[in-house]
């Protein structure tokens, strides 16, 4: 199965542009609970980790996901081995997935730690993990704007991989103990507790999501159309563009929950640097999150090595659930040359100081807290 991708001959600008249009369409995201109620079973927090610089980029040929029969390995994880016959590699353990999601996913916890549950509008209790800070710190507001009165709550960080397969994508259907929020603290006092299916969502960052519906939606010869209007400039007919494939109802990314955008450029690979600023181990293809942290990779890239400056980027989209789902099955790609490059948002900056230590760090540059539920 391969990624999709949109016209094999995107330009930078163009890239930076897409980028720049999912600022102008953004979405909002409303949280408005009915009633907030905690998971039982109390954990502590831990934060994401500082952001570091930990990769060094190189250009080079893309790898993998479809490749020929007759294509030869490159050492990037990819292609046949010379003799005619595609190599193939083996699925990725739930363990190395779980390592490779080693990324910080935001949700609401009381001080002690408990997950808060919001009802939607079909009365489901629903528990949200934000990608983006700044949209759980909107959630956090709002909820505590709608229960004046009520004991405090925070954003916790909570490591993606360990709640992957054990809440979010869980087959099973497990309940779990849910107390009304500000019943107390004393689990003896069993009156306002119910046992109740949860539901676990995954929020992406509003702009990310808006820019994958865009590039969903372009139709043939719209991305000629947006690089001239962006070159002349023309915004009016730039902006035009933009809301046709954003309103395109056959784009993807229609849900504000559980639809995950998950972007890389063709052409790039990382390497993880050591304490001296040296690049080390392997070449490791990038998979991001926030187009803005794509975006900056990309620009790091092209200062680092300006010969590249009118390189052609291929920007390639796919959905997380998707592209897990092809972790966990042999393919003719090497996912475990695959990194998830931790997302950097402009509004997620101001909240660096107010993460608490992270112990949890991995080999891949993640930092997602420890936290987990329990049922």
């Amino acid at each position: 199965m391969a990624l999709r991708e949109f016209n094999p001959r995107l330009r930078r600008c163009r890239l930076l542009f897409l980028y720049a249009a999912g600022n102008l369409l953004i979405l909002t995201a409303i949280c408005s609970p009915n009633e907030i109620v905690p998971v039982a079973d109390p954990r502590n927090s831990l934060s994401a980790a500082s952001s570091r610089s930990l990769f060094g980029v190189r250009g080079g040929a893309f790898f993998g996901f479809g490749r020929s029969s007759k294509s030869r390995g490159d050492g990037d994880g990819g292609g046949g081995d010379g003799d005619g016959t595609p190599k193939r590699f083996p699925a990725l353990s739930q363990d190395e997935i779980e390592e490779k999601l080693n990324i910080p996913v935001f949700g609401l916890t009381d001080a002690q730690g408990n997950g808060v549950i919001l009802s939607d509008s079909d009365k489901n209790n629903v528990f949200h993990f934000f990608f983006s800070r700044h949209m759980a710190d909107a959630a956090l507001r709002s909820v505590c704007d709608a229960n004046r009165g009520a004991p405090p709550l925070k954003v916790s960080a909570f490591h993606l991989g360990k709640c992957w397969f054990r809440l979010i994508n869980n087959t099973g259907s497990p309940e779990y103990k849910l107390r009304k929020y500000g019943g107390g603290d004393d689990v003896s006092n069993s009156g306002d507790e119910v046992t109740r299916a949860v539901t676990f969502r995954l929020v992406p960052n509003a702009k990310d999501l808006m820019g994958a519906r865009i590039l969903t939606g372009l139709k043939p010869g719209d991305v000629e159309q947006l690089r001239d209007a962006v070159e002349e400039p023309n915004p009016p007919k730039a902006l035009s563009i933009i809301q046709c494939a954003a309103n395109n109802g056959s784009a993807s990314f229609s849900s504000p929950f559980d639809q995950i955008p998950v972007f890389t450029i063709a052409q790039m690979r990382v390497r993880k640097k050591d304490d001296q600023g040296n690049s080390v181990g392997d070449n490791m293809m990038p998979f991001h999150f926030s187009t803005k942290t794509m975006s900056d990779t990309w620009n790091e890239f092209v200062h680092q090595s300006p010969q590249f400056q009118d390189a052609e980027a291929t920007l390639q989209l796919i959905e997380l659930h998707t592209m897990i789902e092809m972790m966990q099955s042999e393919s003719d790609f090497d996912f475990r040359n695959v990194v998830f490059i931790y997302p950097q948002y402009d509004n997620d900056v101001q909240n660096n100081d107010k993460d608490d230590d992270d112990d949890d760090e991995s080999d891949d540059g993640g930092g997602g807290g420890d936290n987990g539920m329990n049922d």
